[in-house]
């Protein structure tokens, strides 16, 4: 993101003309929107600042131009870890996008208010993660510590899937109410053993608390103890995601979403 000359200013602790200064003396290593044309309002990138923090550390009241230059030349400030989280303290979760923005920018997501091109990409992203959270689970020596996660991360990902198929509209978070919607609206029951696990999951957590927020007042897990077998888990809902999914395609639902969302 960009920055003023102020709000640079406050991140390197130092005053305002000390960073235009800085910024001229080092232009040959800062973006040309540091030192603009006349009129032009100043602005600072990511890396400009990482250089301009290198630049801070090693200025001296007689400073050596030579070595600070050499340090700047090297590009070690880009990736120095006490730069980068300096930087990260004084950056907002939300910014404004890059200009530069596009398919190479691997390591954050683009969000606009158009949401998820595809509803049902969004029922898969859900999966994935869930999926990813229990192979990090059976990896693990201790699985118990990722249960409620893997267990919500499914949960949800099913609840998406069947208000897909369902064209449920109302706001409801009953997997066994939305089992009924879905078979009301295709006039055909879900078969076994798929229709008995999520009746199974829905006893367990009606409301879809019980993984969320550790309430199991409203489910069966306050009357009784279950093991999960997180393998048995894996193959049960590949299953039965493998079958939601050919029912979206065979019924022409790709990425149709609920007219009412939550």
């Amino acid at each position: 993101m960009n920055r003023t000359v102020s709000q640079t200013a406050r991140i390197l602790g130092v005053d305002v003309q000390q960073v235009k200064t800085w910024a001229w003396l080092f232009r040959d290593r800062l973006s040309n929107q540091a030192n603009p044309e006349k009129g032009c309002p100043r602005a600072f990138t990511d890396s400009d600042i990482l250089a301009l923090m290198h630049v801070a550390m090693y200025w001296e009241q007689h400073p050596d131009m030579e070595a600070i230059q050499a340090g700047l030349n090297c590009d070690d400030h880009c990736e120095n870890p006490v730069y980068r989280e300096i930087l990260y303290s004084h950056t907002p979760l939300l910014q404004e996008p890059p200009e530069d923005l596009d398919e190479t920018w691997r390591h954050g997501i683009f969000l606009n208010g158009g949401g998820v091109e595809q509803y049902l990409e969004l029922a898969r992203s859900y999966r994935q993660s869930a999926e990813t959270l229990l192979d990090s689970a059976l990896e693990s020596s201790e699985p118990r510590d990722w249960g409620y996660p893997v267990l919500f991360a499914y949960r949800h990902t099913l609840e998406l899937y069947l208000k897909i198929i369902g064209e449920i509209q109302e706001p409801i978070h009953s997997l066994e109410d939305c089992v009924r919607a879905v078979e009301k609206r295709h006039s055909q029951k879900i078969g076994s053993p798929i229709r008995a696990w999520i009746t199974e999951l829905d006893k367990l957590d009606p409301y879809g608390t019980a993984f969320r927020y550790a309430d199991d007042q409203a489910g069966t897990l306050r009357y009784a103890e279950y093991w999960v077998d997180f393998v048995q888990l894996k193959f049960a809902f590949s299953l039965i995601f493998e079958m939601l999914d050919n029912a979206i395609l065979r019924t022409g639902l790709m990425g149709k979403p609920p007219r009412k969302r939550e």
